[in-house]
């Protein structure tokens, strides 16, 4: 059992689903409204008025992004609480169950966090309070050096698209990022400013499978943007989303809401990790790998994190960015 104390995160969550109509429902939901301040939704707040009556439901209700945490507060250790704990594993999203339900032996495997408020807590990753702490300092201060020592690059890459072709420096677009939160993803302008709106010509042309678009000659792309786009100079303005805590310098990359909604059930969890700069996908070829083992990958950085995890694939981005693997 791990301290509670030291997920509080998890604990005290800021967007908390509450499934069940009985009186254990009704007294964990006014007690978390109490206690924790937060945003607590339960049977009439949900999808078309009501709870969700199948697992199929509530997968939806959470593929809908927005919740941090589920409280399964049946009545009996039935049907109910086995759909409602599939559903949460096959997303990601950590659930609580009351402590006198046994656990089965899948959910045995998982971590659990024993609560003062009679629930077990569940995730699907091992917490590593102390690592995750270390991992955001990382993140404070890796991205303040590089916004310091790459001040002169920045600079000169926000002239170069000025002068290359009309439109802003920056492209400002928005993503998913954990757990289905939206942030607004930085980067210079590598294309022509009506990009986004001519995509749709070009969709016959996508050379990767699954719901994203990627082309190596996409014609809306300058000629100031390929160069930075082949060594991910584009990329750099994200260091300032790394220092506000959108991103971290390692994670799975953060996809456009239209791609989550294409999303296979299993491709989900990788939204149970905060998004990053670079990850194995990143080093590993990139453009070259097709949509799934890309998604399987993100899985495996998310079931194996460590810190040295982390220092690896950063020191494995330094020679894929200079020599321009997989970039489109």
């Amino acid at each position: 059992m791990v301290n509670p104390g030291a997920i509080r995160d998890l604990l005290h969550p800021r967007r908390v689903l509450v499934l069940g109509e009985g009186p254990r429902a009704l007294s964990t939901r006014e007690q978390l409204r109490r206690r924790l301040r937060t945003t607590v939704r339960g049977p009439q707040e949900v999808s078309r008025g009501g709870a969700p009556q199948s697992e199929a439901e509530l997968f939806g209700e959470l593929q809908s992004g927005g919740v941090d945490e589920v409280y399964i507060a049946p009545e009996n250790n039935g049907a109910e609480l086995r759909q409602a704990v599939r559903a949460c594993a096959l997303v990601g999203v950590p659930y609580a169950i009351p402590t006198e339900f046994p656990l089965e032996p899948p959910l045995a495997r998982d971590l659990c966090a024993r609560g003062d408020d009679g629930y077990l807590h569940i995730l699907h990753t091992p917490a590593k309070p102390v690592q995750r702490a270390i991992k955001r300092a990382m993140d404070i201060f890796g991205s303040l050096m590089g916004l310091l020592l790459l001040s002169p690059v920045l600079l000169g890459a926000a002239l170069a698209v000025r002068l290359s072709s009309p439109g802003p420096i920056l492209f400002i677009q928005e993503r998913v990022g954990l757990r289905g939160r939206t942030l607004r993803l930085l980067k210079f302008r590598s294309m022509v400013a009506n990009a986004e709106s001519l995509q749709q010509h070009l969709l016959a042309l996508n050379e990767q499978s699954g719901p994203v678009f990627k082309m190596r000659q996409d014609p809306r792309v300058t000629r100031v943007g390929r160069f930075m786009r082949r060594t991910s100079i584009d990329e750099l303005p994200q260091l300032w989303n790394v220092l506000r805590g959108d991103l971290s310098l390692v994670g799975p990359r953060p996809p456009l809401a239209s791609e989550v909604a294409r999303y296979e059930p299993w491709q989900r969890r990788r939204l149970s990790a905060k998004p990053g700069l670079t990850c194995i996908w990143q080093v590993s070829g990139r453009s070259r790998i097709g949509f799934d083992e890309w998604m399987r990958m993100d899985l495996r950085y998310i079931d194996e994190w460590s810190l040295w995890l982390d220092i690896v694939l950063l020191l494995r981005t330094i020679p894929a960015v200079l020599l321009g693997r997989g970039a489109s």
